[in-house]
């Protein structure tokens, strides 16, 4: 997937937190930023399947399909992959994001992010767009369009897409099958400038 760094590092941030922690008048992130690596696998593997399990329309994986799939398999997945979380005080996966890049010679220049999830009990807390800004932070300067999808019914994550600049390009009407219900995505785009 051409996004392997030799360190893994602090990503930096982009926007706001909604609710940060205060230390003195500053404020402090509540979570720690970071790409994921291998010794992530076991925790990624865990909010990955929460995140399929609970919000199947969100995802084109499905739980069924991954559950399968062995720990061995996610540490390779964060290895040759982009994989960002968010970790709370306590160092709980708190929510992720991936980005992958097209690799066709013609297509080089796209990325798209995929697996975008936080957990119910840190939503609303700004983690979303921190994840989402590290994204674009890391890939912004490799890439010239990022890429997303997203059910037409998940209104906050259509906010906040549009709020980090992404633009709605299409609808792929009945993009997903869920039991016998079909769902709607949105297609969305963020130009990140010539590459």
């Amino acid at each position: 997937m051409d996004f392997k760094p030799s360190v893994i590092r602090p990503l930096p941030l982009r926007g706001s937190v909604a609710h940060p922690k205060e230390k003195g008048n500053i404020p402090v992130c509540p979570y720690k930023i970071r790409r994921l690596d291998r010794n992530d696998a076991s925790s990624f593997r865990e909010i990955r399947l929460e995140a399929l399990a609970n919000h199947p329309e969100a995802f084109g994986a499905s739980w069924e399909e991954e559950q399968s799939q062995s720990e061995a398999h996610f540490a390779d997945r964060l290895e040759n992959g982009l994989v960002i979380g968010g970790l709370s005080d306590d160092g709980m996966l708190a929510g992720t994001v991936g980005v992958s890049k097209s690799k066709g010679i013609k297509t080089q220049h796209i990325g798209s992010i995929w697996g975008m999830y936080v957990r119910q009990t840190v939503r609303g807390t700004g983690l979303s767009r921190l994840l989402l800004s590290a994204a674009v932070d890391e890939v912004g300067t490799i890439l010239r369009s990022l890429r997303l999808s997203v059910v037409s019914s998940n209104v906050p994550a259509i906010r906040l897409y549009k709020s980090l600049g992404f633009e709605e390009w299409a609808v792929e009407v009945e993009a997903l099958k869920v039991g016998d219900i079909y769902y709607d995505e949105i297609l969305m785009r963020l130009e990140l400038g010539p590459r």
